[in-house]
């Protein structure tokens, strides 16, 4: 497996378990993929939380015009975007 597709994958994991530690119930958690609408799930304020806790993680800064669907929609795109701004840093 190539190593962009395994951290890509670890990040996946990690996001995910922070969405479902941090805003979801037990029963909740248990339906819950990773292509989830998470825009559908949690409130603004739920959001904000989440992209200040992964700036702090992943060492990124989300620019408000990233704040957008197609980055934040899902543990998958978050994921996919937050790979891509660490590419962007490396």
């Amino acid at each position: 497996m190539q190593q962009a597709v395994r951290d890509a994958l670890a990040i996946e994991d990690q996001v995910r378990g922070y969405v479902v530690d941090s805003f979801l119930t037990e029963k909740d958690a248990e339906t819950f993929h990773n292509d989830a609408d998470l825009l559908m799930m949690l409130d603004s304020l739920q959001i904000l939380r989440m992209v200040i806790a992964l700036e702090k993680l992943y060492a990124i800064e989300v620019h408000e015009s990233e704040l957008a669907p197609e980055n934040l929609g899902s543990v998958r795109k978050i994921a996919a975007f937050i790979a891509r701004k660490q590419g962007e840093q490396a």
